[in-house]
């Protein structure tokens, strides 16, 4: 056996070399233990594969839904401006906007400007002025009209604040004081617009003319703009409708921008030789040219009678007016800006006097220059057509009627003024609903 002292100076050695590596490894442990003790402190959230992929297939498709429609597309929102010029205007502007600001810049409006003088279109005039021919074998008509502009005291606005930098937006009001053309004559063959299609029967409404023949329909735009200026080209059919109302204002618009869009006739009288079309159709006029912004003037309704022989070659009278017997019975839209959105004003007024009517029953042309002359008026003309005795017929008022529950269903409930309204509580003993407001629901002045 060996020395024992050498013997524990050995195992104390050993101690130490062991108590070393203990040291050394649990100083390498460390980290390790405070990483495991930080997560322990830690919170994670694990989402499913499938779920994260759902989530960002959502906000892709969102931003489709969102940004891509808007931006290449025609947006269906009314606000938009887009939305006015329909699918074809919006390429035409793309093709042009070669830079994708949405802008047209003086170099690239002077593309399109080439491209429009290449194509025939007259840039200096703008006025549309459809015309027609009488025909040799048409008997013919003088038509006279009959204005007293707006009464400015009806309105509500203040006309000294309704500026936009310098430009007066109300000038074109202001300035309409007389007639554009205090007579015209027509064809017989030019009031086909008011002719049926087909053998009707008595009381059974029609069309006069809808949206779908109108030109802005045809372009796919979702409203009709409020920031224009001339009219557009019309159905030949509607030209004579057109050239009465341009009698007034050199920019009638026969499509309105809201509806009830359109017109309506109906046969309310006959015998065997005359019937008698009522009718009712929505119309307005643009009153500015640029550099001032569109100020547009929507009478109430246009209504008025039509006698005419049953071969529809022959008129016996013909009168069409709007009607004065409320308070107020014309809308005023007009913009003091670029924006529709933000630059609208609206407000309400009377006219006294918007008429057109023949001057004497149609007669045949005995010289070529007959109808280069108006008709002289016949002082007997009305009393001719009270004198007509119709062998079928519906109450007049009964027929107006029929054509605004046409144009406005809402009215085949019946409305009662307010006095009227009391008197028919008592006798039914019912509660009575009123309904107050500034303008008329039942036709365009609201």
């Amino acid at each position: 056996m060996g020395d024992p002292n050498e013997e524990e100076i050995r195992m104390r050695k050993m101690d130490a070399y062991g108590t070393q590596k203990d040291k050394e490894s649990e100083k390498n442990k460390d980290p390790l233990t405070k990483e495991q003790q930080k997560r322990q402190r830690s919170f994670v959230i694990y989402i499913p594969k499938k779920l994260f992929y759902i989530s960002l297939f959502i906000c892709f498709i969102a931003l489709i839904v969102t940004y891509v429609p808007r931006r290449y597309f025609l947006p269906f929102d009314e606000e938009n401006p887009y939305a006015a010029l329909g699918e074809e205007g919006i390429k035409l502007f793309r093709k042009y906007d070669r830079n994708g600001d949405d802008q047209l810049s003086i170099s690239e409006y002077e593309s399109l400007f080439f491209q429009m003088l290449g194509n025939g279109l007259n840039l200096t005039e703008f006025e549309y002025n459809p015309e027609q021919e009488i025909e040799e074998d048409d008997q013919f008509v003088t038509m006279r009209a009959y204005f007293t502009p707006l009464v400015i005291e009806t309105m509500t606005k203040d006309l000294e604040e309704s500026y936009f930098g310098n430009i007066d937006s109300l000038s074109g009001l202001k300035e309409w004081t007389k007639l554009n053309h205090e007579w015209m004559n027509f064809g017989v063959r030019h009031f086909s617009m008011f002719f049926p299609k087909e053998r009707v029967q008595q009381g059974h409404i029609f069309d006069l003319y809808t949206e779908e023949r109108s030109f802005m329909s045809s372009i796919g735009a979702s409203h009709l703009s409020s920031n224009r200026f001339y009219p557009s080209k019309i159905d030949d059919k509607l030209i004579g409708l057109y050239r009465i109302l341009s009698m007034f204002h050199p920019r009638p618009f026969l499509m309105i921008r809201f509806p009830p869009k359109g017109g309506v006739a109906l046969v309310r009288a006959q015998n065997n030789d005359y019937i008698e079309i009522v009718f009712r159709f929505h119309a307005e006029f643009q009153l500015n040219e640029p550099p001032h912004n569109p100020f547009w003037f929507t009478p109430a309704q246009f209504t008025g009678s039509l006698i005419i022989s049953k071969d529809y070659t022959r008129i016996l009278n013909f009168n069409l007016y709007v009607p004065s017997d409320k308070k107020l019975n014309v809308d005023m839209e007009w913009l003091n800006g670029p924006s529709e959105n933000e630059n609208m004003e609206v407000d309400i007024g009377y006219m006294p006097l918007m008429t057109a009517n023949i001057t004497a029953k149609s007669r045949l042309r005995r010289h070529s220059h007959d109808t280069e002359e108006p008709i002289e008026t016949d002082d007997t003309l009305q009393d001719t057509v009270n004198n007509i005795i119709w062998t079928h017929e519906i109450g007049l008022d009964d027929a107006l009627q029929q054509l605004e529950v046409k144009m406005y269903p809402f009215k085949k409930i019946t409305y009662y003024n307010f006095t009227e309204t009391i008197k028919k509580a008592q006798e039914e003993n019912k509660l009575i609903h009123s309904i107050l407001l500034w303008g008329a629901l039942d036709d365009q002045s609201c």
